[in-house]
């Protein structure tokens, strides 16, 4: 086996041992890598439209970054807001007419449920309060890091010789660029997916009078971007805001907005634009998905598929070719 492939190992190994014991750093600094390929490909989207590279670039930082802060700004109090009214709405529901122990026991289960709302509203209001330093801090050093990791990435890619051995330094950087282009590809595709998803969502929301149809597709997008996970995170205002403002039939009505959503992305945008580009069995991501939230945290989704690439490559072009000769 070729030395470069155990210096990959290892790297990918200590990597792995600091995510799992400095999470809030590491995590940072990972997510920020991958803001800064999203950036870059925006840039070289909006390259394309015959906008300059020193104007596209911070440019595509001011969308990405303006987007998130939007999203994160309104999702926590849309979400409480319109959780406090479903929850008061249930709570005025008239149980009286159904005879018997069944009444009592709805009774009590609203009531219980009423009670731990208020609870859950003012235990987040208080973990926001006591941790919104730390949420800032994080903030600033993925803008920090980001921008660095933008202006340092070319001198990074030219001392690649310094860790690895002189004699295999064209294998390093062939399975370095091979998956650098992988990543690229699939931040690429993602991009134009997670759009794409946007707009049906927020379309679906107008046409069947949501409120924030705006916001809504705009998180949709956003939370794209987390395999599988995303969905999950759309699903909770906009089940919300459904019940709040057409009751039973507004759940049906947020149900078919996620559906119609999901099965075009399933169906439709991910074979054409992401199945080409990445060519990751589904099965496997959702394996890897479950193993590496469960070791590391939200972190562990967001870099799945990114390490399941990583490990793709250095199969294909060191232990394949190995295999092969013996």
């Amino acid at each position: 086996m070729p030395k470069t492939f155990w210096f990959i190992i290892s790297y990918l190994i200590s990597f792995l041992i600091l995510l799992k014991v400095f999470p809030t750093i590491i995590g940072s600094l990972v997510v920020a890598l991958f803001f800064t390929i999203l950036i870059d490909v925006i840039a070289s989207y909006l390259e394309k439209l015959k906008i300059s590279r020193k104007i596209s670039a911070p440019l595509s930082s001011l969308i990405f970054y303006g987007t998130l802060v939007y999203v994160l700004y309104s999702i926590i109090p849309i979400t409480i807001e319109e959780g406090k009214k479903a929850f008061d709405t249930v709570t005025k529901i008239d149980l009286n007419v159904i005879p018997g122990r069944a009444g009592d026991v709805l009774n009590t289960f609203l009531d219980t449920t009423n009670n731990y709302l208020n609870d859950l509203i003012v235990q987040i209001a208080t973990y926001i309060a006591s941790n919104i330093s730390n949420f800032i801090t994080v903030g600033l050093l993925l803008i920090v890091a980001s921008a660095y990791i933008a202006i340092a990435s070319k001198n990074l890619f030219n001392s690649i010789d310094k860790f690895f051995p002189n004699s295999e330094i064209n294998k390093a950087k062939r399975f370095l660029l091979t998956t650098y282009i992988d990543l690229r590809k699939f931040v690429s595709g993602q991009i134009i997916t997670a759009f794409f998803v946007g707009v049906i969502t927020w379309f679906l929301s107008l046409i069947l009078g949501f409120p924030y149809a705006v916001f809504l597709g705009i998180l949709a997008g956003i939370t794209d971007f987390i395999p599988y996970l995303g969905v999950v995170i759309t699903a909770l205002p906009l089940t919300l805001l459904g019940f709040t403002n057409f009751g039973i039939s507004g759940v049906i009505k947020a149900i078919i907005i996620l559906t119609i959503a999901n099965q075009i992305e399933t169906w439709i945008l991910s074979p054409r634009i992401s199945g080409g580009k990445v060519n990751l069995n589904w099965f496997l991501v959702l394996i890897s998905l479950l193993i590496f939230g469960q070791i590391f945290g939200v972190v562990g989704v967001l870099i799945t598929i990114p390490l399941l690439i990583i490990i793709r490559n250095i199969w294909n072009i060191f232990v394949y070719p190995y295999l092969k000769k013996i």
